[in-house]
């Protein structure tokens, strides 16, 4: 397997802030176990305690990258996923868990899980099928990512998927089978010891594989007005989530429209038929800016030119309105974190 997987068509970028925090608290805790100071488990990330303690923040995948990147550091544990995914409960999935816990039984939790996956903090695409008497979920990270991460990911995700059937169904609804896309890792016999049955690596896809019975078995502790108040907070959430991404994705293919000569606040606020100050009001409230969403165009024009193309740096910067390369190397390390160089040496 090479260093970064193919990922799912996301609707979402990398940089929008539509992603939950709760994962992030379990985690936190987590490393609290080994270190009383916390506060590193945010470098890089522009969250701070007071955001991760706040239920109404919004993160990018990528600042979900970078908190995830120094856990894994801090914890010195590569199988951290596994851990983090077999301590959930339905608490760490925010509104979508008290809405699954008030459910009738698990074909009414699938069909919550379903609709309200993305009101949780979603890394990854799940795909739920039955077929052949058989319920099986495969994982997919959103956006390309280091092997390391990736592996983090899927095994959050699966780990937590079993431990979910195992609280509300009992320990004996195993699974059937569990596949990674991956090489087997140094720690492999922990996978034994979180799923208990057959474990596949280097398989086509990631996925859990549990008999469809699973889905029949009744839930004692169902209350259908838990649920339908749960279920009118996560359509709330989730339209807040579809209003940050509609407002920033106008103003994104308007400036990719002209990226020789990016338009300014004014003229984008003309395209869309307001004025510049409320403009800049509405994606002061989507916690984003003008600014923000420019650097993150120029970011990803450049990459693509540097990663299809072998135009001299000098020539990228100038497409990308700067007139002096050092001045396009400073922005793009502030962008990116990373020189210029780093991505044409893997293309």
């Amino acid at each position: 397997m090479s260093e970064t997987n193919p990922s799912p068509t996301a609707n979402f970028d990398r940089n929008d802030r539509v992603i939950p925090v709760y994962l992030f608290h379990l985690i936190k805790t987590v490393i609290q176990e080994q270190l009383s100071d916390t506060r590193r488990l945010l470098e890089g990330s522009d969250i701070t305690l007071v955001d991760l303690d706040n239920e109404d923040t919004l993160v990018s995948f990528d600042q979900s990258l970078a908190i995830i990147t120094n856990a894994l550091a801090l914890s010195g544990n590569d199988g951290l996923g596994l851990e983090v995914g077999r301590r959930e409960s339905l608490s760490d999935w925010g509104m979508m868990g008290y809405a699954i816990a008030s459910c009738s039984n698990g074909r009414d939790m699938l069909r919550i899980a379903k609709s309200y996956y993305k009101t949780t903090t979603n890394l990854t695409e799940s795909v739920m099928n039955i077929s052949d008497n058989q319920l099986v979920m495969s994982s997919e990270p959103y956006h390309p990512v280091p092997l390391k991460l990736y592996r983090f990911l899927v095994e959050e995700h699966l780990a937590c998927h079993q431990k979910m059937v195992s609280d509300f169904h009992g320990e004996k609804h195993l699974p059937l089978e569990v596949q990674f896309s991956f090489p087997a890792p140094h720690y492999a016999d922990v996978y034994q010891q979180v799923f208990r049955c057959p474990i596949v690596f280097d398989a086509p896809h990631n996925q859990i594989t549990h008999s469809e019975k699973v889905l029949d078995i009744v839930n004692p502790a169902s209350n259908p007005l838990t649920k339908q108040l749960a279920v009118k907070l996560c359509d709330e959430l989730l339209q807040q989530q579809e209003q940050h991404r509609g407002l920033i994705t106008k103003v994104e293919r308007i400036l990719i429209a002209r990226p020789s000569s990016f338009p300014s606040p004014a003229e984008v606020a003309e395209h869309l038929g307001t004025s510049e100050r409320n403009l800049r009001r509405q994606l002061k409230e989507l916690d984003s800016s003008y600014q923000q969403i420019l650097d993150r165009v120029r970011a990803d024009i450049a990459i693509s030119y540097l990663t299809d193309t072998q135009l001299p740096l000098e020539d990228i910067a100038h497409l990308l309105g700067f007139s002096e390369g050092s001045s396009f190397y400073r922005a793009f390390k502030r962008w990116t974190k990373k020189a210029p160089s780093s991505y044409r040496i893997k293309a």
